[in-house]
């Protein structure tokens, strides 16, 4: 008999694979691609590594109004996890990319490119956001020729739950 671990009791992790042309230059696509994406689907997008800074953009009065709006429905709809956001950002560094809303309900989501893989701290991070009983996503952009859309990632095992049918 073995001992459990700790990983064992974490939630699984979503995955959701976007299948785009992707161009030569890569640098900040998937990042762009899936933020257009999640706002043209009704999400409300902001940066996650901006969470708990006072005016992130003061020379930029619209993107301070936007991060201020973000404060002030975090302090609303989960004003007991605010503060925990705040430590995680500044002392975890690995908050996912993008925190979004819809009907009143968050979605963390990491924005990941072809090949690229979780590190320890967006793991130790993703755990810490599902403890705290948020909805993390990790969105990845794929070539075309993928079919896996949607799977779940739990203790090192692929289960896929959705996959594009081929014509015939």
């Amino acid at each position: 008999m073995r001992q459990t671990t700790l990983l064992e009791f974490v939630h699984k992790v979503k995955y959701v694979f976007v299948p785009l042309a992707i161009p030569k230059n890569r640098r900040g696509f998937a990042e762009k691609a899936l933020k257009k994406r999640l706002e043209k689907n009704g999400w409300s997008v902001w940066r996650a590594g901006l969470i708990g800074m006072e005016n992130p953009y003061p020379e930029y009065p619209a993107v301070a109004k936007k991060y201020q709006q973000l404060h002030l429905l975090l302090k609303k709809y989960c004003p007991r996890h605010l503060e925990q956001l705040h430590y995680i950002n500044a002392v975890h560094h690995g908050l996912p990319d993008f925190i979004c809303m819809r009907n009143n309900k968050f979605l963390f989501v990491e924005c990941k490119l072809v090949y690229e893989s979780l590190s320890k701290k967006q793991k130790k991070c993703i755990a810490l956001l599902q403890r705290l009983g948020f909805s993390v996503e990790v969105h990845k952009v794929v070539d075309e020729r993928t079919k896996t859309r949607i799977a779940f990632w739990h203790q090192d095992k692929k289960i896929i739950v959705e996959r594009q049918s081929a014509l015939a």
